[in-house]
């Protein structure tokens, strides 16, 4: 009985609430879901569901970058299409918007046209490993800590996508069944 409580306790009392980057992937290929909204919670988590856990390498036309925890690297196109915008511009927006509330950092490499982005204080929620691994952005999950969330919920109106997003957590970061399977 003892080991049960300990496990409810540990679940109530841990700040962060687990996302799925499947459940994330399924919400970006939902086209019926709508975006328009300015709490920017979905951009945030699709930027956090890109974001590599260990140093890595990637080549876009021809050039190689390093990629270390925290960060990614994606052309402008790719952006605007993770973000369902009609145009790079709003997608510029969004990011530079992230970037004003101190959650994330970017700079444009190649003339303009590749972006990036680190995602801040990524290390203090998730694991970070020293070696160089490939990142399986498909089968993992991140952390995000509740209170960037119930931050960004109450900057202003929500979208849809938000909702859908912050209703995958209950109270104190809880992750309900079913947003993992999503």
């Amino acid at each position: 009985m003892s080991e049960y409580q300990l496990e409810i306790k540990q679940i109530v009392d841990y700040p962060r609430c687990r996302i799925y980057r499947q459940f994330i992937q399924n919400l970006m290929a939902d086209q019926s879901i709508c975006t328009s909204g300015g709490s920017g919670l979905f951009y945030y988590t699709v930027l956090c569901n890109y974001a590599n856990f260990r140093a890595s390498y990637l080549r876009i036309d021809g050039i190689g970058y390093t990629v270390y925890p925290g960060e990614w690297i994606c052309t402008m196109k790719e952006l605007t299409a993770w973000f369902r915008t009609r145009f790079q511009c709003r997608a510029v927006s969004i990011r530079d918007e992230l970037q004003k509330r101190h959650l994330i950092s970017y700079l444009f490499l190649d003339r303009g046209r590749v972006v990036k982005y680190k995602v801040r204080d990524w290390k203090k929620h998730n694991t970070m490993l020293d070696y160089n691994c490939p990142c399986q952005k498909d089968t993992r999950f991140f952390f995000m800590p509740t209170v960037i969330a119930t931050e960004l919920v109450s900057t202003g109106r929500c979208s849809e996508m938000d909702i859908e997003r912050d209703d995958c957590c209950g109270p104190a970061g809880v992750q309900r069944p079913e947003a993992g399977r999503a």
